[in-house]
């Protein structure tokens, strides 16, 4: 049964919204890596468009930043959700556009996030795969991209993030999902590997290669945030949203911190 065919059971709206940011703990002076699953508040009235516009509302004179990345703009040759038959691959390359911030868009991370990237106040950064957009008032500087390599490290958005002391917002998505804790994979002396990806030069696709930290190779961010909640409790905020969801509030300093001790140990037991 898909979607429209169901009754509508739970209904949330820009009021709603309000009040669940305000018990949150959030203020206008917050910058905040937002996450969202818009199913997870039943039904929204505007959706993504109510959701966007009552964050602004909120954080006025903050920051709110989100995960743009573009995987489907990488080699496809590493591809394999799905993978791309052998014979085919040289094909995919040669058709494949060159990265644009301003029109590629965010497959496959959520229609907040794309419906995000294309209001004309939002900036983008410009890494082909691993994007992240952000609106307020230190938004440019977020974005500022001065390199291609390690995307989520120390020159990336996500250190920015850091710096300015961010919460990690995550209304009903789980912590597999929380793009903060890429900035701990980036950061802990992991080995790089070389990736590629198709960028404008002279206004041409020219695919050019760049340095990446190996991310969630545990499969186990659901995992570490639970060890996380139970060490940490009192930086996390919790409120039921929807029909048995949640959304969480975090430091995202907080996460990251304990997300690096905890990987660290992770690798050298690994060896």
């Amino acid at each position: 049964m898909s979607w429209n065919q169901r009754e509508i059971q739970t209904v949330t709206t820009a009021d709603d919204l309000r009040q669940l940011f305000m018990k949150l703990g959030l203020e206008s002076t917050d910058t905040c890596l937002v996450h969202t699953a818009l199913s997870a508040f039943g039904f929204i009235p505007g959706g993504e468009q109510t959701l966007v516009t009552t964050l602004k509302a909120t954080l006025w004179d903050g920051n709110i930043a989100m995960p743009a990345q573009s995987a489907d703009w990488s080699d496809p040759v590493d591809w394999e959700n799905p993978p791309v038959r052998a014979d085919l691959q040289a094909k995919v390359i040669a058709g494949m556009p060159a990265f644009d911030r301003e029109q590629t868009p965010c497959h496959m991370i959520g229609l907040t996030p794309e419906y995000f990237r294309t209001l004309p106040d939002t900036h983008r950064s410009n890494h082909p795969t691993c994007s992240m957009t952000a609106w307020g008032r230190d938004a440019e500087k977020i974005c500022e991209t001065p390199t291609l390599d390690v995307p989520f490290g120390e020159l990336g958005p996500l250190q920015k993030l850091y710096d300015l002391d961010a919460k990690v917002v995550c209304l009903g998505t789980p912590f597999e999902n929380a793009t903060a804790i890429h900035l701990a994979d980036s950061t802990i002396g992991r080995p790089t590997h070389l990736e590629r990806a198709p960028i404008s030069v002279d206004g041409q696709p020219q695919w050019v290669s760049f340095a990446m930290a190996p991310l969630e190779p545990y499969d186990d961010f659901n995992e570490m945030g639970a060890a996380f909640m139970a060490a940490q409790p009192d930086v996390v905020h919790e409120e039921p949203i929807g029909d048995g969801h949640l959304a969480r509030v975090m430091s995202m300093r907080a996460l990251v911190d304990f997300a690096r001790t905890y990987y660290r140990e992770k690798d050298l037991a690994a060896k």
